[in-house]
C-alpha cells in the first residue's frame, strides 16, 4: 500500500519537474501557441475560401415591368413584362479565376513556412544566448569558491605572519568584482528568457531548463549543394515564386476578361384580351427570347494590366536574386565564424591547460614560501577569462550552425 502511495506522490510531482528543453522542443511548443503563426494560418484558410467565390457564374437578373399606359397590340394591351437573363463569361474564364485564387492562397502558405523557419531561428538565437549567460554564471560562481578558498589561505598566511594583509584585500577586490558580474549576468538573463516566452505566448517569467553542457558543434552540410538547395527549398524564395505565379494567373484572367461575354434571356409579356373584337388568339401572352453580347472594345486597360503584371514578375525575379545572394553571403559568414570558433577553441583549451598547471605550482609556492601571490591572483583571473572565451567559442559554433540552418532544410 505504501508503495502505491509513493508512486502516486511521484506522479503528482511530474508536472512540476523541470526537464532540460532544447530549442527544437521549445519550437514545437511555439507551433501550438504562437499567435502570429495562428494569424497566418487563419489568413491562409481565408484565402482558400476565395476560389469558391469567384469561380461562379454571375448572378442571373430578373426584372418586372408594368405599363402605366398599356401598349395596344392586335391581340390586346400589354399589361406586364417579366424578364430573366444570364450572362456567361468567355470559355475558361471561371477556371482561370479559380487558378488565380489558388495561386494567392499558395502565397499565404509559403508565408506560413517562412515564418516557421524564422520562428525557429529566433528561438535558437535566444536559447543559445540564455545558455551562454547561465554557463557564464556557473563558471564565475565556481571561481568565486576558489577565490574564497584563496582568501582563507591568504588570511592564514597573514595570521602566521608570513604574508601581507594586502594579499587579502586584493582577493576581496576580485571577489567583489566577480560578485557584481554575477548580478549583471542575472539581469541580462531576463532578456532572452522574455524573448523565448513571448514567442511561445506564455508568461514572460516562465522558467526554462537548459542542458548541463554543450560540445563544439559540427556542420552537417555539403557547402557546394547549399546554393541549389536554397533556390529550391527556402520559403522566402518560394514565396516570391508564388507571387510571380499570382501575376501569371492574373495575366491569364486578364486575357479572358478581354473576351466577349455572352448572355441569354427571355421576356414574358402579359397581354389582356380585347373587348372590342375577337381576333384569332385574342389576349395571347408574348414570349421573347433574346441573346446579348458584351464587346470589350476599349483594349488599353487590358494591355496596361498585362504590362503591370509583367513588370511585377521581373521585379520579383530581381528580389529573388538579391535574397539568394544575401543568404549566400550570410552562409559564408557563418562558415567563417564557425572556423574562427574552432581555432579559438583549440587555443583556449591549450591556454587553460597551461594556466591550470601553472596555478598548481604557484599555489604550492605560496603555501610554502609566501611568494608570487600577485601572479597567482592574476592567473586565476586569466583562467576565468579563458574559460568564458572557451564557452563563447562553443556557443559561436552552434550559432554558426543555426545561422546556416536558417536558410536550408535540415534532414
Amino acid at each position: 500500500m505504501q508503495k502505491y502511495i509513493f508512486i502516486s506522490f511521484l506522479l503528482g510531482l511530474l508536472p512540476t519537474l523541470n526537464f532540460a528543453q532544447s530549442p527544437e522542443q521549445l519550437y514545437g511548443q511555439a507551433i501550438e501557441s504562437n499567435t502570429a503563426l495562428k494569424a497566418l494560418e487563419q489568413s491562409y484558410r481565408a484565402a482558400l475560401e476565395k476560389a469558391p467565390q469567384i469561380n461562379q457564374l454571375p448572378d442571373p437578373e430578373v426584372s418586372i415591368g408594368a405599363f402605366p399606359l398599356p401598349v395596344q397590340t392586335r391581340l390586346g394591351a400589354q399589361q406586364l413584362r417579366l424578364s430573366a437573363g444570364q450572362m456567361f463569361p468567355w470559355f475558361g474564364t471561371l477556371a482561370a479565376k479559380e487558378d488565380w485564387a489558388h495561386a494567392q492562397a499558395a502565397v499565404s502558405q509559403t508565408q506560413i513556412e517562412s515564418y516557421k523557419k524564422e520562428l525557429l531561428y529566433q528561438i535558437q538565437v535566444a536559447w543559445y544566448r540564455l545558455y551562454e549567460i547561465r554557463q557564464s554564471r556557473e563558471i564565475i560562481a565556481q571561481k568565486l569558491e576558489i577565490l574564497h578558498s584563496l582568501k582563507k589561505l591568504a588570511e592564514a598566511q597573514v595570521a602566521a605572519g608570513q604574508a601581507s594583509l594586502a594579499d587579502v584585500l586584493r582577493t576581496d577586490l576580485k571577489i567583489r568584482e566577480l560578485s557584481q558580474e554575477l548580478k549583471i549576468l542575472a539581469s541580462q538573463e531576463k532578456k532572452p528568457l522574455i524573448e523565448i516566452n513571448q514567442l511561445l505566448h506564455r508568461p514572460l517569467d516562465e522558467p526554462i531548463s537548459l542542458p548541463a553542457g554543450l560540445t563544439f558543434s559540427v556542420l552537417p552540410f555539403q557547402k557546394d549543394s547549399l546554393f541549389s538547395q536554397i533556390w529550391q527549398q527556402h520559403p522566402q524564395l518560394q514565396m516570391l515564386s508564388a507571387q510571380q505565379e499570382v501575376s501569371r494567373q492574373a495575366m491569364r484572367v486578364n486575357e479572358k476578361a478581354g473576351k466577349p461575354m455572352l448572355g441569354l434571356g427571355a421576356d414574358y409579356l402579359f397581354v389582356s384580351a380585347r373587348t372590342d373584337a375577337e381576333p384569332l388568339n385574342n389576349g395571347r401572352d408574348i414570349i421573347q427570347l433574346k441573346a446579348t453580347v458584351s464587346l470589350p472594345l476599349f483594349r488599353e486597360k487590358y494591355a496596361a494590366k498585362n504590362r503591370e503584371e509583367s513588370f511585377r514578375i521581373h521585379a520579383l525575379e530581381h528580389q529573388k536574386e538579391e535574397a539568394a545572394s544575401s543568404f549566400l553571403s550570410m552562409i559564408e559568414m557563418a562558415y567563417a565564424e564557425h572556423e574562427s570558433a574552432g581555432l579559438m577553441q583549440e587555443l583556449y583549451l591549450q591556454q587553460i591547460e597551461t594556466i591550470k598547471a601553472t596555478l598548481s605550482i604557484l599555489r604550492s609556492d605560496y603555501s610554502n614560501s609566501n611568494r608570487n601571490f600577485d601572479e597567482l591572483l592574476r592567473l586565476e583571473a586569466e583562467l576565468i577569462n579563458y574559460e568564458l572565451k572557451l564557452l563563447r567559442a562553443v556557443v559561436m559554433s552552434h550559432q554558426a550552425r543555426v545561422g546556416i540552418e536558417r536558410f536550408v532544410t535540415v534532414k
